[in-house]
């Protein structure tokens, strides 16, 4: 039995030299698959990092314009409301229902015969009664009722 014992033993002793093998195989084979992974990984965090960089300094820049569009804004609204202190409160508030209603254009410009705010002509009678006018008197569109500041 001795003998027979051997034998098995050695076949074992084979078998995990054949299995130990091809691990190492698949191992080494791992090892290959890996490194242009590696070296993938490593591009990606470079890029991630330059992207970093860049987002960061887009924030910067979007926050120092988001800062001056502010001041833009309320150097304009002081200066719209101080224009419209001048303005009688009945015209403003006239100005505001139609700003309200024509998605926020509530006066246009008299160009030619044409409304600035609806684009449409007015009909010949109309402009000419418009010329005849004096110049302080409240002039409005037939067609969509904006103010028409005459040039």
């Amino acid at each position: 039995t001795i003998p027979r014992e051997l034998q098995a033993m050695q076949a074992d002793r084979d078998a995990l030299h054949r299995r130990q093998a091809g691990l190492e195989d698949n191992v080494l084979e791992a090892m290959g698959e890996r490194e242009p992974l590696d070296e993938e990984v490593a591009r990606l965090e470079e890029e991630r990092r330059r992207l970093d960089v860049e987002g960061s300094r887009l924030r910067a820049a979007v926050a120092e314009a988001q800062t001056a569009i502010d001041a833009d804004l309320a150097a304009n609204e002081a200066q719209r409301a101080a224009a419209a202190s001048a303005v009688p409160t009945e015209l403003s508030s006239l100005y505001e229902r139609l700003r309200a209603r024509h998605g926020g254009v509530g006066a246009a410009a008299l160009v030619g015969a044409r409304c600035g705010g609806c684009h449409l002509s007015l009909p010949a009678t109309e402009v000419d009664r418009i010329r005849r006018e004096p110049p302080d008197t409240l002039l409005t569109c037939d067609q969509c009722g904006r103010i028409l500041v005459r040039p």
